[in-house]
């Protein structure tokens, strides 16, 4: 029986896309209003702080909410992306 192996990029991915998600809920805003940040702690760990109003500093890993979204084609709406947060996990080193 082959065994399926999640790489680390997929496992962060998938982490911060759910953390983004439930930030977006708590926020109560359209993620195109929404100034929260989160800044990325550890990436091999998931380990993710809330950092308020905040744009975007990767130099400090820090990620507004707004910006690990993209536009839904059929909403036209921002919704958090996998993709996006698959280029944090990258800038991180995770493979």
């Amino acid at each position: 029986m082959a065994q399926l192996r999640i790489s680390e990029l997929d496992d962060f991915s998938a982490a911060l896309l759910s953390y983004v998600e439930a930030a977006l809920r708590a926020a109560g805003e359209m993620p195109d209003y929404c100034q929260e940040a989160v800044r990325i702690v550890d990436a091999r760990n998931h380990l993710f702080a809330a950092v308020g109003p905040h744009l975007t500093d990767e130099e400090h890993g820090i990620y507004a909410l707004r910006d690990l979204c993209a536009l839904d084609d059929d909403t036209m709406e921002l919704r958090p992306d996998r993709h996006r947060c698959a280029t944090v996990g990258r800038d991180f080193g995770l493979r």
